[in-house]
């Protein structure tokens, strides 16, 4: 989910009926959804499907069984995060 319209590279409106509780005890509604696109500079382009357009949110949010089901392996530590292909072995830094 992201509330910034210019990550999407493909972006349809539809009524999805779809209302996300957050933590801090809001309701979101997703509005649109589409396909974000990440250019990498060493490796090749990062494709997320069916990612939720959120007006209101002020932060991205990437669910980690996503990045799985990509092939990445999410790894987090001392306060940064990561991201290990798992077929490719290369690992980068992300946060």
């Amino acid at each position: 989910m992201t509330g910034n319209r210019d990550f999407f590279s493909d972006l349809e409106e539809k009524d999805l009926h779809i209302h996300i509780n957050m933590g801090d005890d809001k309701i979101y509604n997703a509005t649109e959804i589409g396909i974000v696109t990440f250019y990498r500079d060493s490796r090749s382009t990062l494709r997320l499907k069916d990612v939720m357009f959120v007006l209101i949110l002020k932060k991205n949010i990437i669910v980690v069984v996503v990045l799985e089901d990509y092939g990445y392996d999410p790894i987090f530590l001392k306060g940064k995060a990561f991201l290990r292909h798992i077929a490719m072995g290369y690992v980068e830094l992300i946060y």
